[in-house]
């Protein structure tokens, strides 16, 4: 026999279907302004509710002839025809929305990894370039499209409830009788509860416990450091003026450095600057040969070989892009660099180091400012440098622009080491 109602797993799809869309046209108003952290956010946000959508849409597509389902409501042709037409623009456009946005995606040029909710990765489309600009055409026009074929509906079912006296609210929600009061406040707290979701939602403020725990576990950086750009070093000049105040502090020219072996344990961080905003991140996986003693400072060196396939900034769609070729490009260029084999003491327990930096296959003096803290055979280093990205190539393309992702960014380390002699 045919049934009165829709089964409740088309109720819950249908119903979880319209809310998401709902939320997801509202929720595009704010996809505009300057690129940074929320912005980023919430286009992964924006992706994430866009493929759930396609996702449901197929399953309610499959559910639709599996499930039993009442009988069409009788009425003139035009009204039957029209009503075809709107469920039938409706699957296309539950479908080909999420679609083309993926299209867009997949073809675009900075490709920026997806993760459905920050958790799941959901791959690019195998799909030439050209389709970018026709599906980023579709793409922005179909939310009109979608409002249209939204108030045609609802009208029909107004029409039919109130005007024709068909109970048909009740077949889709619960609780409708007679004039379908309780049907009616239901559908309307279910739209009303995603505009406002929609208009208030913030995935930023989500992700901002772990931003604060990154920025947290950095060690303040030195003024001095954060101060003094790698591209105004004259490496001569820094070498020269190293050689003499060497010799003027009484440097020990018979002693012999000492080898460290760093301990677990350290942290080797950076902080970049995003449209005015601090993001924070480290390295998980990094290696240092140490030979220093402040006694023999013309004798020591220091060589360090940095992962940068480990990149860890709380965010793996944020790390993906910064492995991609854009940035540090780790397919070509696994790892980087960094040398010294001059230093001098300033004061106390500070001293600098004038080395050079490997990265993305360039190389480009990088001073450094660092204290050093010796307790017979155990030792804590701390200190600081300040790079210039754009001198490594790091930022390709629309990302070269120091505009939205500052050029400057600061380096700094901390970590425990032990004599090995």
């Amino acid at each position: 026999m045919t049934p009165q109602r829709y089964s409740l797993g088309s109720i819950v799809l249908h119903w979880l279907i319209a809310a998401a869309l709902v939320f997801q046209i509202v929720f595009a108003e704010s996809l505009e302004g300057p690129r940074g952290p929320d912005l980023f956010a919430r286009f992964q946000l924006h992706k994430s509710i866009g493929i759930t959508i396609l996702l449901l849409s197929v399953l309610r597509l499959g559910w639709r002839y599996i499930a039993p389902r009442p009988a069409p409501v009788a009425g003139p042709p035009w009204a039957m025809t029209l009503s075809s037409a709107v469920h039938f623009g409706f699957y296309v456009f539950m479908i080909a929305a999420p679609v083309t946005g993926w299209v867009i995606v997949s073809t675009s040029r900075i490709k920026v990894d997806t993760l459905l909710f920050g958790v799941i990765p959901w791959p690019h489309l195998p799909v030439p370039g050209w389709m970018g600009e026709p599906a980023e055409f579709l793409h922005e026009t179909m939310p009109n499209i979608a409002i249209a074929l939204f108030v045609l509906h609802v009208a029909g079912a107004l029409r039919h409830q109130y005007l024709l006296g068909t109970p048909i609210l009740s077949r889709m929600l619960p609780g409708g009788k007679g004039k379908a009061v309780g049907a009616m406040l239901l559908a309307t707290a279910i739209i009303l509860a995603s505009v406002v979701l929609g208009k208030i939602v913030d995935p930023k403020a989500a992700a901002a416990p772990s931003t604060q725990a990154a920025q947290t576990s950095q060690p303040a950086a030195e003024p001095a450091a954060a101060s003094t750009p790698a591209a105004s070093v004259d490496p001569a000049q820094a070498a020269d003026k190293a050689d003499a105040e060497d010799v003027a502090q009484g440097a020990d020219q018979t002693a012999e450095p000492r080898t460290w072996t760093v301990a677990a344990g350290g942290n080797l961080g950076f902080t970049a600057r995003w449209n005015g905003e601090p993001v924070n991140g480290s390295f998980k996986r990094w290696s240092a040969n140490i030979l220093f003693d402040p006694a023999a400072l013309d004798a020591s060196a220091i060589d360090v070989s940095i992962d940068l396939a480990s990149v860890d900034t709380g965010d793996s769609q944020r790390d993906g892009t910064l492995t991609d070729s854009d940035f540090f490009d780790t397919v070509r260029f696994a790892k980087a660099t960094y040398r010294a084999t001059r230093f001098r003491a300033i004061s106390g327990n500070r001293y600098r180091a004038d080395g050079t930096l490997t990265l993305r296959g360039a190389s480009k003096p990088v001073p450094l400012s660092f204290t050093l803290d010796i307790d017979g055979d155990r030792a804590r280093a701390r200190g600081t440098a300040t790079i210039d990205r754009t001198s490594f190539g790091v930022g390709q393309g629309d990302y070269a622009s120091t505009a939205e992702i500052a050029g400057p960014v600061a380096v700094s380390f901390d970590f425990r080491a032990t004599a090995r002699d």
